[in-house]
């Protein structure tokens, strides 16, 4: 009776050692969100992808809520097989072990160590912002951005309100850098074997009459305090005519380019002011830059068929790419020197915000979208945010 009894209670210790574990597995692994979370740093903490974590939550963005319940771990593994049938005589066992808990907090959420960075290594999003413009910004290339944060590419979806890495996380004590989850980018360059970006690429905006900082800030998604900072003003005093700096840094005085030395006066007196642009399309001029039907046209239309190669005229990023009211596609490309170009009308735009183009490069189709007459170009030529003849730049 005593062997019969000590047989049972070996077989429903054993049961226990299997079934237990496997009920605690078999529900999903639950993460409340605490300061300082990002879809990646879960990612990294419980070994999945940020991607994994987007579809197991039914996430459209990376944007986090402290408070909010994630879930890190969806399927069970596998069961163990069942032990085999005891054998006729009782076997001498070593006695069975306390089954392993994870810690947990007092709600019961799962919640594993990990470091947190202060604040000073995060920004927040805010509306107009894209990873191009914060990488600018904050004085970091777009790929060191790209790379502390893990995204892919610039294309990841940002919102207002989401805080993303803006400082090597390798310098905060007790951290080690992150490994990206989506896409692994090539090491950069040291910075001794770094070699200077040749295009710098800038906004500019020339002060209006009534213009007030906060005006200029809110109509190009900043704080006034960002706008002083970068501009390093001491008050909120501003002239017309005034230069302030959108994006990128101030230019010293010694700067030799050459629209960098003219005038507006300069610039409205002299029937051309450069030669070396790429012609935009293959056409013939149909509407001039001036006034028409009473309305100021800021460019010039040249007349082409539909599908008609459209090209950047010099090297530079693209700033926007879509569609914009009575204009239909358009794209706008920033290029050095304070410049900036605008294609209008398109059939088609090839080209995405942040993209690099170079001169002669073909990056749209001509069309004849929005409020359009019949399929054209509409192209303009800014110099320091104002519009210019585009006939002092092109050669017919």
């Amino acid at each position: 009776m005593i062997l019969r009894l000590d047989k049972k209670l070996w077989l429903l210790l054993m049961q226990i050692m299997f079934i237990i574990p496997a009920l605690l597995m078999a529900a999903p692994q639950i993460h409340k969100v605490r300061k300082g979370d990002t879809l990646y740093s879960l990612s990294k903490q419980y070994g999945t992808t940020v991607n994994e974590l987007m579809k197991l939550n039914n996430l459209s963005s990376s944007n986090l809520s402290i408070g909010q319940r994630l879930v890190v771990k969806a399927e069970a593994p596998k069961p163990k097989p069942k032990p085999k049938p005891l054998p006729a005589e009782p076997v001498a066992t070593e006695p069975p072990q306390p089954i392993p808990q994870t810690p947990t907090d007092e709600t019961g959420d799962v919640s594993p160590p990990s470091p947190e960075l202060s604040d000073e290594y995060y920004y927040v999003i805010k509306p107009k912002d894209n990873l191009y413009r914060v990488a600018v910004n904050n004085g970091i290339t777009l790929a060191e951005l790209l790379a502390w944060n893990g995204f892919a590419d610039s294309s990841v979806p940002i919102h207002p309100g989401d805080r993303i890495v803006i400082k090597n996380p390798a310098g905060f004590s007790g951290s080690t850098p992150p490994t990206p989850s989506l896409q692994t980018p090539a090491p950069l360059p040291s910075a001794a074997s770094a070699s200077p970006d040749t295009v710098v690429i800038e906004r500019v905006y020339i002060v209006q009459r009534k213009d007030t900082l906060f005006k200029i800030a809110s109509e190009n998604g900043m704080t006034v305090d960002e706008l002083k900072k970068l501009n390093n003003l001491s008050s909120n005093e501003i002239k017309t005519g005034q230069k302030l700096y959108l994006a990128g840094k101030p230019r010293t005085s010694s700067s030799s380019a050459v629209t960098e030395r003219l005038t507006d006066e300069e610039v409205q007196k002299r029937d051309r002011i450069r030669s070396d642009l790429y012609m935009p399309v293959e056409g013939k001029v149909i509407s001039e830059y001036g006034l028409r039907n009473g309305r100021p046209h800021k460019g010039i239309d040249i007349g082409a068929k539909s599908g008609t190669p459209i090209y950047a005229v010099l090297d530079g990023t693209v700033v926007y790419s879509g569609v914009q009211g009575a204009y239909g596609n358009v794209v706008v490309i920033e290029h050095p020197d304070f410049v900036m170009t605008v294609y209008a009308h398109n059939e088609k735009n090839l080209v995405s915000v942040n993209d690099k183009v170079t001169k002669g490069q073909q990056i749209a189709t001509v069309g004849s979208t929005g409020n359009a007459q019949g399929s054209h170009l509409h192209f303009e030529y800014r110099l320091k945010g104002k519009a210019i003849n585009p006939r002092k730049v092109l050669s017919f």
